[in-house]
């Protein structure tokens, strides 16, 4: 809780948010997400993501 906490004051995430992220940085985990403020907000915090739209519509 407290990395989320940490990472949540670093990058002004919050919610549920916070702890998807906390927790892919944590596990070392891809975050695949569909949400783009979240996939911007783990881009910045050096998270690796994927956008789920773009995982989609690509060949």
């Amino acid at each position: 809780m407290e990395d989320a906490m940490k990472l949540g004051r670093k990058t002004g995430a919050s919610g549920f948010d916070v702890l998807f992220l906390a927790c892919a940085k944590k596990a070392n985990a891809k975050l695949v997400t569909d949400d783009k403020k979240m996939y911007e907000t783990a881009v910045k915090a050096g998270i690796e993501v994927e956008l789920l739209r773009e995982l989609i519509s690509s060949p």
